[in-house]
């Protein structure tokens, strides 16, 4: 083996050798590329952007559940956190919502009284996440009593 006790390259290993730096340097690409794809593409920074980034069928769903929210929460100041839009009920609460391919999101939802609960139970998908999907129909008034109540609770 001589001196330095590597085996001597061969056909083969240098093949391999040359696929591995093929790949490190695909793969370095890739993330790069993908980086400054993010940064193209940041997160929008208003209520309006937020929406435009969808299909017209699901912008209009949306439309109507930030409208539903508005009216649960007159006053309520719309922003982006957590990179979705949001309805304040105060200074650091609100409710936020979130289109998805089959579904919009209502975030956090907290436990309900117990009428509203029961009616909100058949959309809960976790502890405080409530989902509405686009086939099932959105009942936006629940959308609207639902912004009311929590609302409710943390200006009071």
């Amino acid at each position: 083996m001589g001196d330095t006790d590597t085996p001597p390259a061969t056909p083969s290993t240098t093949r391999a050798a040359s696929k591995a730096t093929t790949k490190a340097t695909t793969t370095s690409t890739s993330k790069a590329a993908t980086k400054a794809a993010t940064k193209a593409t940041a997160a929008p920074t208003s209520v309006p952007a937020y929406l435009h980034g969808f299909p017209a069928e699901q912008r209009e769903v949306l439309e109507q559940v930030r409208a539903a929210l508005l009216r649960g929460v007159p006053g309520g100041e719309e922003k982006i956190r957590y990179g979705m839009p949001a309805v304040m009920f105060a200074d650091r609460y609100g409710i936020h919502f979130a289109g998805w391919k089959k579904h919009v999101g209502l975030y956090p939802v907290g436990a309900l009284d117990p009428d509203l609960e029961a009616e909100v139970a058949p959309h809960r998908a976790t502890k405080d996440t409530v989902q509405f999907f686009y086939a099932d129909g959105v009942p936006y008034d629940l959308v609207e009593r639902i912004a009311r109540a929590l609302a409710a609770r943390h200006t009071a």
